[in-house]
């Protein structure tokens, strides 16, 4: 089979994109509502450790669509402490059986000793019926993760500058955009105000955010508001978020000293990538 290069501008990559901003117009409103919604940011950051772990080692759709799956029933629920855990594993499990190759899927024991095997197999079994009946057996969701890679393709330009000169290493700069889009894309998981953003717009504004912090100008270029179909203007709000919480980031990592090095991101002050030099 024969690979294509430039796959993201194929007819097939075009039509995908265009299925998923479709299908993102049809997803439930989020409302903030949950009474744990002061207890989400220890689930996602708790779920983003354990994708990420060497047991697992889950991809970012994985995950996304995961959060998302936690976001919208919790939403909707009011859920007894002692289930959260519960609930947050058996979302991993149906994002991972969706988005993960078999040999990928995460057995139950796996997953309920990073609980220290609080649940048996039954409840597991119960709580992942639960949430396809709430969600109808339908979680073939959209989430920023499924736009970004295909956004960040057209994130570098030749026509780029660099503190006004044009880009010297092109590649050296390719490298440093999927760090910073990355690292936006963890920000966006973390604070529940993204999650009232349409996952194109939070990619699209990951795209920006990053561009902002490699100093390359213009910040959003008409190829970009062409490719994502969106304007600075459009993507500005949530473009400001991810800077605060970029600076809120960079301050505390002054603060602790800490490397940065491996580290994935979840804990704020660790994870801010460096300028290109």
């Amino acid at each position: 089979m024969e690979v294509v290069e430039e796959w993201w501008k194929t007819t097939l990559a075009r039509e995908i994109h265009t299925a998923l901003r479709e299908k993102e117009e049809l997803l439930t409103e989020y409302h903030a509502q949950s009474p744990q919604l002061n207890l989400r940011r220890y689930l996602v950051d708790w779920l983003a450790i354990i994708s990420d772990s060497s047991n697992l080692e889950l991809c970012d759709t994985a995950l996304h669509l995961a959060v998302t799956l936690l976001d919208k029933f919790m939403d909707k629920y009011d859920i007894e402490e002692n289930q959260l855990h519960l609930v947050a594993l058996s979302c991993l499990l149906i994002s991972a059986k969706f988005e993960e190759r078999d040999t990928k899927i995460p057995e139950i024991s796996k997953l309920n000793a990073y609980v220290d095997n609080s649940y048996t197999w039954q409840d597991f079994l119960e709580m992942e019926l639960l949430l396809l009946d709430f969600f109808s057996w339908n979680v073939c969701i959209p989430t920023a993760a499924h736009f970004l890679e295909y956004y960040i393709q057209e994130s570098i330009s030749d026509h780029d500058l660099h503190g006004g000169q044009p880009l010297a290493q092109p590649l050296k700069a390719q490298l440093y955009m999927k760090k910073y889009a990355h690292y936006f894309l963890a920000v966006s998981l973390q604070d529940h105000i993204f999650a009232f953003f349409r996952p194109s717009l939070i990619a699209a504004a990951c795209i920006a955010s990053s561009r902002v912090c490699l100093q390359l100008s213009p910040t959003w270029t008409k190829n970009l508001n062409k490719f994502t179909n969106y304007s600075w203007e459009q993507i500005s709000t949530c473009i400001e978020a991810m800077l605060q919480a970029h600076d809120a980031d960079e301050k505390a990592c002054n603060r602790k000293s800490t490397t940065v090095a491996g580290h994935n991101g979840f804990n704020r002050g660790y994870a801010v990538p460096k300028a290109i030099s």
